[in-house]
């Protein structure tokens, strides 16, 4: 089994890199793409770096290149409901561009407002982590930190977090028929105080993202090697 990880800083993957053996990588397009084993498990590490764009080239490379089973995308996120708290970790059921307008997104190509995540993936991540929060995460590129803003993503698109990849992420997967999805961890509540999001707050949100993802690849490892 082979699976694309895919997050946009360093600080998102440092973790698991120190943590898997990684062996070769090749650099495409000023970026490093790591191959790292896990038992059988074949997986390929991005950093893409911030931003709808470059998430959106960076999954491309890594599907055309690398052929993934399916990808997964892990990061950092602000909440937007009042029920999300700091440290809250999240599974995406659903990404959408909360910057495009949603005629267009339903009437221009991919024809889709709503893009949806693999539902094995949800459904096994939600089993090994019975406190994981499913909902709709919102992309887009800028930062949200208006109370006014957050209320409008809320009626609008109904967004539980927002960040500035994972809808782009998913896209580039639908489009490419591979499966997809996102584990996120609150780090800010889109408030006036997330501009004063320190990196070591970031660190400690990913160590809960990183804890999770260790018990779901020690989970497929197990099952991939049932099938043989």
């Amino acid at each position: 089994m082979k699976i694309g990880i895919i997050a946009a800083m360093e600080l998102e993957i440092n973790l698991l890199k120190m943590r898997l053996p990684v062996g070769t990588k090749e650099r495409i397009c000023k970026k490093e793409f790591y191959k790292a084993q896990k038992d059988k498990l074949e997986l390929i590490l991005v950093c893409s770096g911030q931003g709808k764009t470059n998430a959106s080239i960076f999954t491309q490379i890594l599907i055309q290149e690398y052929h993934p089973d399916f990808v997964l995308n892990i990061g950092v996120c602000g909440g937007i409901t009042a029920a999300t708290k700091l440290f809250d970790l999240y599974i995406g059921e659903q990404y959408c561009h909360y910057d495009i307008r949603k005629k267009q997104s339903v009437h221009k190509y991919p024809y889709q407002l709503y893009f949806k995540a693999q539902s094995n993936i949800v459904a096994e991540l939600i089993k090994l982590e019975p406190q994981l929060k499913v909902g709709i995460f919102g992309t887009g590129e800028g930062f949200v930190s208006d109370k006014a803003q957050k209320n409008k993503l809320i009626q609008e698109l109904a967004i539980d977090c927002v960040d500035m990849e994972s809808a782009s992420i998913a896209q580039c997967c639908y489009v490419n028929e591979i499966p997809f999805a996102s584990l996120r961890c609150v780090c800010d509540q889109a408030d006036e105080f997330a501009v004063c999001t320190t990196e070591a707050l970031q660190e400690q949100a990913m160590r809960k993202v990183f804890c999770s993802l260790d018990k779901y690849l020690d989970f497929l490892s197990i099952k991939n090697a049932l099938k043989e």
